[in-house]
């Protein structure tokens, strides 16, 4: 997920999952569009300009109190990529790590008067966005069976992560997981948006609000150090129908990036359904996000050039595991609310792995693609 920004270099609950493919098994897929915003559907990394290494990650967790990572490197054409990630590395059997998650609901005003909150009552629903959040698959555990496998009664991310690496957790890894879970949820954060840096358009059902993400971006990291969040922790900023814009164009769904203290944090935004193509809705942009911190926490895994497909037209060479299949959803229904998660890719698609280590052989959670990832261009 790759873009670039002027000034950035940003209980247990058992329930039925059912999974639908909603576009077809091919290696190109339709970019969703919107009828009420300027712009398509897409998402973001902001690695910041001195963000560390592979080798400097792991020194970093080795030395100081941060989010457990793990490191490793793939070869494709006799060049090594090497990458990090969350939690431990499942070749060297189980381990469970769990990292403590500290939402942060925010609250846009804009100068048009509208308000749009992730405290506040979803529009045609029961319950707030936070609600919904703390109660999806992200965070509630569910049955997972891509292809009639079993790959756990658990969160999507850490059902995704353990058939990511089916190849070791089918083996010497059975109890390996990379968990998150909600330590805290903080107040609402209240951020008055000024005429210049974003306003409101009429949505199918509440109102849809445009931020610059220049300006936003300064006031995360700001709440970041105001609220005293430990780097042990990944701050999650959940806003409700409102967007990220660059340059004036809408709409960034979410991103993950870095600070200067490389202390990650990720943004998604709960949204209402049919403002987009596809089902882009309620936590699509959430699991997309926590899917790419997962496995590219800082923004800066290389790999071979892959594209044209999903969100991306031209060439992107960075292991974001939920620009290829941008809008490319499935269903879970949890206690009544049906909820909407992206399908994520595996790491075998970035590495030109075949056959892929991924369960069933898979290149996607949903199996959307049949092969690796093509060069590019």
């Amino acid at each position: 997920m790759k873009r670039t920004i002027l000034g950035l270099l940003i209980c247990l609950i058992v329930a039925s999952v059912t999974a639908t493919l909603l576009f077809a098994q091919q290696p190109r897929i339709s970019h969703p569009t919107s009828k009420f915003v300027n712009g398509q559907p897409f998402f973001f990394v902001l690695p910041r300009t001195g963000a560390p290494t592979t080798l400097e990650a792991a020194r970093i967790n080795a030395a100081t109190a941060n989010i457990p990572m793990w490191s490793s490197s793939f070869v494709v054409g006799g060049t090594s990529f090497p990458f990090t990630m969350i939690g431990t590395n499942p070749a060297s059997g189980s381990a469970t790590t769990t990292v403590p998650v500290v939402i942060i609901p925010l609250r846009f005003t804009f100068s048009n008067g509208t308000s749009l909150s992730a405290g506040s009552t979803v529009c045609n629903d029961t319950q707030t966005a936070v609600q919904r959040v703390q109660n999806s698959p992200i965070f509630q555990t569910i049955t997972f069976t891509p292809g009639g496998t079993n790959v756990g009664t658990t969160q999507y991310e850490d059902a995704f992560q353990r058939a990511n690496f089916w190849n070791s957790v089918s083996t010497v890894s059975p109890n390996y997981h990379v968990l998150v879970s909600v330590s805290q949820v903080e107040p609402v954060q209240t951020i008055s948006v000024p005429r210049r840096s974003g306003t409101t358009v009429a949505g199918p059902c509440a109102r849809i609000g445009e931020v610059d993400i220049n300006f936003f971006d300064s006031k995360a990291q700001g709440l970041i150090t105001s609220l005293g969040i430990p780097a042990t922790s990944l701050p999650l900023f959940v806003s409700y129908n409102t967007f990220e814009t660059s340059n004036r164009s809408c709409c960034i769904l979410g991103y993950h990036s870095v600070n200067s203290t490389n202390h990650t944090y990720a943004v998604a935004a709960y949204n209402d359904p049919n403002i987009f193509s596809a089902p882009i809705q309620d936590i699509h942009a959430l699991s997309h996000e926590i899917g790419e911190w997962m496995d590219d926490p800082f923004g800066n895994n290389p790999t071979p050039a892959w594209g044209n497909v999903g969100q991306v037209s031209g060439c992107q060479n960075n292991l974001e595991v939920g620009d290829p299949v941008t809008g490319t959803a499935f269903t879970v229904t949890l206690n009544g609310f049906t909820y909407h998660p992206e399908d994520l890719v595996f790491l075998s698609w970035f590495a030109h792995q075949s056959p892929s280590t991924a369960v069933n052989h898979w290149y996607t959670f949903l199996n959307t693609f049949s092969t690796f990832a093509a060069a590019c261009p």
